[in-house]
């Protein structure tokens, strides 16, 4: 038998770069489950990629995908070992039940196919076990790209200004976005001041959530030119695993602010704890007023050591890492 194959749907570039650096090969899935289609073009998408999945693997590592290689250890067309990487919404959104009914059922009696987690922060892990499941799993994190981290670096916020910031990409109620324009209303009745600059893909629709834009708020598809002229940035995310949005405003020097459903919690609370916060759009507005009731030498600092902790997700350290962390998992499973 051969000895591994990754299967992704996107796949996300860190993803690709693990792979690529631990010379996997890796099977693009031609199609995938859609929870907006119709039952029958679920099952059509479902059966497509499954029936795609070679059987003659050893070790099979899925991208949060891992129903697909799971149905096929289920119903006997593989005998492979199964890892996942745990890098989406799918885990936060069985925890809350966003994903219900019978949906949810099948998930999660397939996750118990799965042998192992390479888990992208303690977060996700943790949601695992939330939901009960007892598997191996490891710790690996994701990075800045080279070129962009050397941009990043570069730049000098205005921590003195009074502009905060977010990157939403391409799902705002994911990253939160709804959550924040509703604390700037708070935040704008104590300082008209504040104003909010969101930097989403061209793509995404934000028309379900227009009515909350204030006048206050701003559109800049530029996240570079955006991070340099903000002083915070706010990240008040529904379940968002391990974001590089918020690690590249650390690297830009820009101070980060998260929801306590954020995996990249772990870095930010690192530097101040008083940096998480709830969901809750009113203790959102409360710790960015507070933010802005600093001086300037407490914001330098914070400054200072958000670009010191980003340094640990460069490219180089992190493909490291999870090369030897996947030795490790497939040692034990």
């Amino acid at each position: 038998m051969k000895e591994d194959i990754a299967l992704a749907i996107g796949p996300h570039l860190a993803f690709r770069e693990f792979m690529d650096n631990s010379k996997i090969p890796m099977q693009k899935m031609q199609s995938h489950v859609n929870f907006k289609q119709n039952v029958f073009a679920r099952v059509a998408s479902f059966v497509s990629s499954y029936r795609s999945i070679p059987s003659d693997y050893k070790y099979y590592i899925s991208e949060s995908c891992f129903y697909y290689p799971a149905a096929a250890k289920k119903l006997g067309r593989i005998d492979g070992k199964l890892i996942d990487v745990c890098a989406s919404s799918i885990y936060y959104y069985l925890y809350t039940k966003k994903i219900a009914g019978v949906n949810r059922k099948i998930l999660l009696n397939l996750i118990k196919e799965v042998d192992g987690f390479i888990c992208e922060g303690v977060y996700v892990r943790d949601l695992l076990h939330k939901l009960g499941i007892e598997k191996s799993t490891v710790i690996v994190y994701t990075y800045i790209n080279d070129e962009r981290f050397s941009k990043l670096s570069k730049i000098k916020p205005k921590l003195l200004s009074k502009n905060i910031c977010i990157t939403p990409t391409n799902d705002y109620f994911y990253k939160g976005l709804d959550i924040l324009l509703e604390a700037m209303k708070f935040v704008n009745k104590d300082n008209k001041e504040i104003t909010l600059t969101i930097a989403p893909n061209k793509e995404l629709d934000l028309s379900p959530i227009k009515h909350l834009m204030g006048k206050n708020i701003r559109i800049n598809y530029d996240v570079v030119d955006m991070l340099s002229k903000s002083s915070l940035y706010v990240h008040p995310s529904r379940g968002d695993v391990f974001p590089v949005a918020c690690l590249e405003p650390m690297a830009a020097g820009v101070p980060v602010m998260v929801s306590d459903q954020t995996g990249t919690k772990e870095v930010v609370d690192s530097v101040n704890s008083n940096h998480v916060t709830s969901i809750e759009p009113k203790m959102v507005a409360q710790k960015i007023l507070e933010y802005f009731n600093l001086s300037s030498k407490e914001k330098n600092k914070l400054s200072l050591e958000f670009r010191k902790v980003s340094r640990g997700f460069n490219r180089k350290d992190q493909l490291k890492i999870f090369k030897k962390e996947y030795k490790s998992l497939k040692s034990i499973i």
